[in-house]
Formats: structure tokens, sequence, C-alpha cells
């Protein structure tokens, strides 16, 4: 059993709800970067897997990796990727901007409504671009910056033009805005 110490029973039920595909389903990004059934996938502040468990599911021939800082998280993604049958899913322990992982192992990184939180975005920039290989895409969703009832207050929102500018600093390119959220920006880049 996950250690949950410290983590808010509420939020985990929140993280896991159903209730959430009705405005952010992951596989709209799956639809957006069409991965090869052989690819190397890196989720970082996976959380519960409401990103990673679905993918790995659905990509069997995939390497996944569910990265997060908190390890009761980390223990909740292991337990059901464990239930769920899925040996290609391994759960990772991260440091804030450290992840144990070799140089080019990544094809793609996503990252799903964490920009907001990172207190070092342009940190973790730099090591999403050393884990991707070259051509790899990260591919950032987050809050828009706006009120709608969804997105966190002002304040906790980040701007499209600051995300951009992160990723440009880390030295991704080609970068690209997808308009398939209705409360969430999507945004892609290349290594």
């Amino acid at each position: 059993m996950a250690d949950l110490l410290g983590m808010d029973p509420d939020r985990i039920e929140r993280l896991r709800s159903p209730d959430r595909l009705e405005y952010f389903d992951p596989a709209k990004i799956w639809q957006v970067l069409r991965p090869k059934p052989d690819c190397t996938v890196i989720d970082i502040g996976a959380g519960v897997g409401f990103v990673t468990l679905p993918f790995a599911k659905a990509y069997p021939g995939a390497t996944v990796y569910g990265c997060d800082i908190l390890e009761g998280m980390v223990g909740l993604l292991a337990e059901d990727a464990a239930a769920q049958g899925l040996a290609n899913l391994e759960a990772k322990l991260m440091a804030p901007n450290a992840i144990d992982l070799p140089d080019g192992c990544g094809d793609f990184i996503v990252m799903a409504q964490l920009h907001h939180e990172l207190d070092d975005p342009e940190g973790l920039m730099v090591e999403c671009h050393r884990l991707l290989s070259p051509g790899g895409t990260v591919a950032v969703v987050d809050w828009t910056d706006e009120d709608n009832g969804r997105s966190p207050a002002k304040g906790r929102r980040v701007p499209e033009a600051t995300l951009r500018g992160h990723l440009s600093h880390a030295g991704f390119g080609d970068l690209q805005s997808h308009e398939i959220y209705e409360f969430h920006q999507f945004v892609t880049g290349q290594a």
C-alpha cells in the first residue's frame, strides 16, 4: 500500500475522478502527437496516472515512465499499474528538476496540469530537453490564463507566452499551439 502521509484523500479522489474526462480527455493528446506503438513516453507530474495509465494500456508496446516528486503518488501509480497488468509502465520518484533516466531516452514528454505548480519551470524544461531524443516532442497541457470557472486563481495561471518562453529558452523549437481543450492550453515543442 502506498504511503499517503501528507496527501489529501479528497485531492486524490478528484485526480482519479472520471468527471475530469468531461473537460480534460487525455486521449486528445495522443490524437495530436500520434505516437508510434513502440515509443518511449515520459509523463512528468504523473500523479495518480490520469494520463499515464490509459496511454500504457492503449500502447502495450511502448515504454512508459510516470514520474512525480511525491512518493505517495508514485506508490499509487505503481499499485494501479500492477493491478491493471501494465508491465510497460514504470512509476519513478523524481527530484524537482531531475529524473533518473538517460539522456535522449524519450520520444515524448507530457506534462499535464503541472506547469502552473512549478517553482522553477525553466529548470524542468532544460531537463525535458536532456531527456528527449533529437526530434522528440514535449507536450505541455495546462490551464488557460483566463477566468473560466475551471482554471486556478489569477497568479497561479501561466500565460501561453510565458510557457512558450520557457520552452524556447530551454532549446525547444517548432512551438505549436493546439486548440483542442476548452479550459486548457496545449503547446508542443521539438528537441
